[in-house]
């Protein structure tokens, strides 16, 4: 049984829009916190603005892809009722550079107006078994974001260095094993900074909430029951 809120972080797109399905497998207390949509986009500036809308009671935070950068920085802060981390897809170093420089000279958004948008971003985020319509909800919620934030956040993401926090807090880390844009080893990079770290592997591109929405949730109850489970945070 899930007897902790669960706080969801979402990645590039930073809206939570499309964390829809997957909570709609989930049976537990949720907060979706989004990423503003104005000023700066470094982790640590994203960390205080967070910080300020955590819950008062105890809690289990999901961070998706670009999200898991931000842990690190929220740390620092010393939350007072965060009971461990579930990193989904995340990276704390710069992630896949040759796809990085790929969206570069083929920006996120702009491909969204073009005829083969769906190619690309199957080939970045997705795979060939993703349906239409979910790729369309997601090039509906890039088209709804600022260019600039886009932009910053990439460059946030293409800067992006291994943290020098460690933290022994407890940890999941949920890996996609057809991620083509966070390599295996970004994800083992977190036992460098995260002590207390398992890892759960499922099948499945790098939006793995959104394309296995269904087993995903189920990973996410079983992830967070194993840190509930910690003695030194339960």
């Amino acid at each position: 049984m899930v007897i902790s809120t669960l706080v969801l972080l979402p990645g590039m797109d930073g809206t939570g829009e499309l964390f829809t399905q997957f909570l709609s497998y989930y049976d537990g207390d949720h907060l979706v916190i989004s990423l503003p949509e104005s000023g700066p986009q470094e982790h640590a500036t994203l960390a205080s603005v967070i910080n300020k809308q955590l819950p008062t009671e105890d809690y289990v935070l999901l961070a998706e892809s670009f999200s898991g950068g931000i842990v690190p920085e929220l740390l620092k802060l010393n939350p007072s009722h965060m009971k461990g981390v579930i990193f989904v897809a995340s990276f704390l170093s710069s992630p896949n550079k040759y796809l990085l420089q790929i969206t570069k000279l083929l920006p996120v958004k702009a491909l969204a107006s073009v005829p083969f948008s769906n190619i690309v971003y199957k080939l970045l985020f997705f795979d060939q078994k993703t349906s239409k319509e979910l790729l369309s909800k997601f090039v509906k919620v890039i088209k709804s974001i600022p260019d600039l934030v886009l932009k910053n956040r990439l460059e946030v993401m293409s800067q992006q260095r291994l943290p020098r926090l460690t933290s022994d807090i407890p940890s999941i880390y949920i890996q996609a094993l057809s991620d083509r844009l966070t390599p295996s080893q970004k994800g083992r990079e977190f036992t460098r900074v995260f002590s207390n770290i398992r890892y759960i592997e499922i099948e499945g591109p790098h939006f793995i909430l959104q394309a296995q929405p269904k087993e995903s949730a189920r990973l996410v109850t079983e992830a967070i029951s194993l840190i509930l489970k910690d003695s030194r945070y339960s």
